[in-house]
């Protein structure tokens, strides 16, 4: 069994100088010069092939004139006009195309309201007298450009007992393709097979018109772009302006880069730069920028945009300290880049160190060795030395802070353990009951009070007495 798809692409292939309908497309309009039973311009495009009465459009009786006409509401390239007549059937008394005889077929930018035949564009004329037949299937040749089909008769029947031109056409094909397809070929589905006509683009059908400024009349089918650009625009489709200065307004279509050089001043690939100001005679290489003749005093650098390494300021115009190693600072700001010569201090070395032989710290200015026995020790920095009482102030402060903190939290414990011994023993005293301890001290009572209630020397006296 064979694939729909590769159905489909046989399809194509077979029909690749096909041509569209167009009479099918939405915007097309069918019109005729009268209706007969209903029977409207619209059965002449509907799809439906039949050739019976009941599926034919169909002009009414009593004209010295008939006509059926297409507009495709602008003008196409017509390529072939197939047209299906009326005829009911092969047998004997069945209808057939006899009113069909001596139509003609024009194309015309103008409709058939408006025009008269000596103002259109012939392709086809039947030619068949009675009692003869034209096909009632015709195709037509007719390579032409234009926005109007039109098929006309004014012939008279003899077989109908009908007075009157009367046309009966069931189908009306056009086929053709978009203006704007070259060599007015296309596929079924309008498709310009063979590309575009110059100054169009765009698949399927070239509706696209190329931008304005490129240079062929053509551009690229697919994406609109233009093979290369009228003078003084770059781009892929040529809309932007080259640079100003660029020489003869030329640049490069893809960067925009000035092919031939700057005008006199500006300088770069696109001549969006001017020499420096500091370059001596203002003149510059138009490409690098670099200064043909140097700079002015001071400053440096190949396009003299750079302060030279002693000087700074806005305007290049202060010097460096001297005491600068090599006298050379920052442009900006004057700091000295490479440090000190021996004896200075500071960031742009204003400051002398005192009495320091071996030279002193370049930020604070002491000394980098002992002073010799009698002389001065160097001046501290007074900034530098505020700053030291500032942090041992703030020190000593937090120090006494935390002092207090501690002692007051120690006290706190202190009282609240006294506190809690008061009152254990008050809890003691009030729940105490008489125990050994209290008997034992009221039996002592007893025995000092037996003691006392013993044999008196009373006594002792008495006993011989009682004896006798």
């Amino acid at each position: 069994m064979i694939h729909p798809k590769w159905i489909v692409l046989v399809g194509l292939l077979c029909c690749a100088h096909c041509y569209e309908n167009l009479s099918r497309r939405p915007t097309t309009v069918l019109t005729q010069s009268s209706t007969y039973n209903g029977q409207t311009a619209s059965f002449a495009n509907d799809g439906n092939l039949q050739t019976d009465d009941l599926n034919c459009s169909h002009t009414a009786p009593n004209n010295t004139k008939a006509w059926l006409q297409v507009d495709f509401g602008e003008s196409y390239s017509i390529n072939n006009v197939k047209i299906y007549y009326r005829r009911d059937g092969n047998r004997m008394g069945e209808w057939k195309q006899f009113r069909f005889r001596q139509f003609y077929l024009d194309i015309s930018n103008s409709s058939a309201t408006q025009t008269a035949t000596l103002h259109r564009t012939r392709c086809y004329t039947d030619n068949t007298a009675y009692p003869n037949l034209p096909p009632n299937i015709i195709d037509i040749p007719c390579k032409q450009t234009a926005r109007y089909v039109i098929v006309e008769t004014t012939y008279d029947a003899l077989e109908d007992n009908v007075f009157g031109a009367i046309l009966e056409v069931c189908e009306l094909e056009v086929y053709g393709c978009e203006t704007t397809c070259r060599n007015n070929v296309c596929d079924g589905v309008g498709n310009c097979t063979d590309g575009c006509v110059d100054g169009y683009w765009g698949p399927p059908a070239c509706n696209f018109k190329c931008p304005a400024d490129c240079k062929e009349p053509n551009c690229i089918m697919y994406s609109g772009q233009c093979n290369s650009c009228k003078s003084g625009f770059w781009g892929d489709t040529c809309s932007s302006l080259c640079p100003l200065h660029c020489i003869g307004r030329v640049c490069d279509k893809n960067s925009g880069s000035c092919t031939k050089g700057c005008t006199s001043g500006p300088n770069g690939d696109t001549c969006n730069r001017t020499c420096s100001p500091w370059c001596v005679g203002g003149i510059c290489d138009k490409q690098s920028a670099t200064c043909f003749n140097g700079c002015v005093q001071n400053y440096a650098g190949s396009q003299c945009d750079e302060y030279d390494s002693n000087h700074y300021g806005f305007s290049c115009s202060l010097e460096c300290n001297h005491n600068c190693v090599n006298s050379t600072c920052n442009g900006t700001t004057g700091l000295c880049t490479l440090g000190c010569k021996r004896g200075f201090y500071g960031y742009k070395c204003d400051r002398q160190c005192t009495c320091c032989p071996s030279g002193c710290d370049r930020l604070t200015g002491r000394c980098n060795g002992d002073c010799p026995v009698g002389k001065q020790s160097p001046v501290p920095n007074t900034e530098n030395m505020s700053s030291l009482y500032v942090v041992i102030t703030a020190l000593c402060i937090s120090l006494l802070v935390n002092i207090f903190t501690i002692i007051w939290i120690f006290r706190n414990k202190a009282c609240k353990r006294q506190d809690v011994n008061q009152e254990k023993k008050k809890d003691t005293d009030s729940i105490s009951i008489p125990g050994m301890y209290d008997t034992a001290d009221e039996n002592a009572g007893y025995q000092e009070l037996g003691q006392l209630s013993g044999p008196s020397h009373y006594d002792h006296l008495q006993g011989p007495a009682t004896n006798k």
